[in-house]
């Protein structure tokens, strides 16, 4: 079997031959390193490697098969994280040069329980700066590149993450979401990517993006079925973090394959689908179709206040400026200037407005909530445009051109579609459902009530077999290992 038929294999189908002792954790990782080593010049998705590491790790976790102890389907997985997540030991940038040189005493929570459930840490992967944007152009550790056309961006803030997912370097990714950006880079690279509820996965070791209750930590995977087994490792109640919901945890894989037929499917008729490239809507619509094929029930739905996004998120700037206040003052040489130029204007903000953000945040989770009364799930594109190339200027929709530089400019249309899950606090994943004429991934968000990730994510399920996806390996990929 060749390097790449066996990392191309999704964690549910690796897993058994791990347990059954047909591939071993350590042969796993070589194979890794040595396709992480291949295309890490083209595709720039990691800050640091840890092979001594990951192959120390591998061989304690071949032993203890050896010795019957197998921790279940995560038992040899290889896996990465962004590198805004902490890692004992090992440096942690944020994709900033403000914190090159910062090591953590302690692994996040999200970490200690991969680990626990017999993950296999290969490295950090490169990020948009301090996850303040959607692109992962990244002025100090270069940009992360898209697998299926390597002059395009992989989105962000999480692009290595999901670059790596699409590309075989990892199994699994974790990523932080505060605006989209788990769901923004797997819509982009053609993976599957989930946002749980706020509270439902621990924050605790994820550094300061700087945006108010909005962020998440979640996954990124080639498969639903994988999302689903690594939220359960991942869910669950932390009394450190303050964030943290003590809600049952539900079986998340054990729920993929009841009945769904019935169930209704929420479209809105505004907002999500107001601007949007034309092969983006025709993807999307295909999708929307072929769910009302497995007898899910379609009903438009409004949803008020979405005009006022904009202002939302210029807000979370504020706690973007505490944070970054001292480093501001000191260095402020050391930031890109995308990121400098959005957290200093956050200088000019009055706190009268402020306070009136946070009221119209509650008042658009009202609005969430009153319409998820009438559906089980809302269905929309994740990201109403394709990923554009690294060097653009502008993207042109329906004639019409969008800026796509300057601070915070590209915010304004990648995050459209994923930023009222974090204002909400909503779980939201993204599921592939096709490609535009130019072989460049379209995702499906499906949203849904809070803690009920278990709902979306057999709807994603489903949805993900009765498309009948086949593993498409990116250019770049084929490029370089063939």
């Amino acid at each position: 079997m060749s390097n790449l038929e066996l990392l191309s294999r999704t964690i549910s189908e690796i897993a058994p031959l791990i347990r059954d002792k047909a591939v071993s954790p350590v042969e796993l990782v070589h194979a890794e390193l040595e396709h992480i080593n291949s295309l890490h010049s083209a595709i720039n998705s990691f800050i640091t490697v840890l092979g001594d590491q990951a192959l120390l790790r591998a061989k304690e976790l071949e032993d203890a098969l050896v010795h019957g102890d197998y921790k279940g389907p995560l038992h040899g997985i290889p896996f990465a994280v962004k590198d805004n997540i902490a890692t004992a030991g090992t440096r942690t940038t944020a994709g900033s040069k403000i914190l090159a040189d910062f090591v953590p005493e302690e692994d996040a929570p999200v970490v200690s329980r991969m680990y626990a459930g017999g993950g296999i840490l290969l490295g950090k992967e490169n990020m948009h700066e301090f996850a303040l944007g959607p692109t992962s152009i990244n002025p100090h550790y270069g940009a992360v590149h898209n697998p299926w056309d390597l002059d395009r961006i992989p989105g962000g803030s999480s692009g290595g993450s999901a670059a790596n997912v699409a590309s075989f370097q990892t199994f699994a990714s974790l990523g932080t979401d505060s605006g989209g950006s788990v769901r923004i880079p797997a819509s982009l690279c053609g993976v599957v990517g989930l946002k749980a509820t706020l509270g439902r996965v621990s924050l605790r070791g994820c550094l300061p993006t700087g945006n108010w209750p909005a962020d998440h930590i979640g996954p990124i995977t080639r498969s639903v079925r994988d999302c689903a087994t690594v939220l359960q490792a991942l869910a669950g109640y932390d009394d450190q973090d303050p964030l943290s919901v003590a809600v049952p945890v539900a079986d998340y894989t054990g729920g993929l394959e009841h009945d769904i037929k019935g169930m209704v499917v929420g479209i809105p008729s505004n907002h999500y689908f107001d601007l949007i490239d034309p092969e983006v809507a025709t993807a999307v619509s295909k999708s929307i179709t072929l769910l009302e094929r497995m007898g899910m029930k379609l009903k438009q739905v409004t949803i008020h206040g979405l005009k006022h996004l904009e202002s939302l998120r210029r807000m979370g700037a504020v706690e973007a400026f505490v944070y970054h206040e001292r480093f501001i003052r000191d260095r402020p040489s050391d930031y890109g200037e995308d990121v400098l130029s959005r957290i200093l204007s956050a200088q000019f903000i009055r706190a009268v407005d402020y306070a009136k953000a946070i009221r119209l945040r509650r008042l658009l989770k009202e609005e969430f909530a009153r319409a998820m009364r009438e559906v089980d799930v809302l269905v929309c594109p994740t990201v109403p445009i394709k990923a554009f190339p690294i060097d653009a200027e502008t993207v042109t929709v329906k004639g019409v051109r969008h800026p796509v530089v300057g601070p915070g400019v590209p915010s304004v249309i990648l995050t459209r579609n994923t930023s009222p899950g974090n204002v909400t606090g909503l779980p939201s994943i993204t599921v592939p459902c096709g490609f535009t004429s130019e072989g460049l991934p379209v995702g499906l968000q499906l949203i849904g009530r809070p803690f009920e990730e278990e709902v979306i994510l057999r709807v994603a399920h489903q949805y993900e077999m009765a498309s009948d996806r086949q593993t498409v390996i990116p250019p770049s990929v084929l490029e370089r290992v063939s």
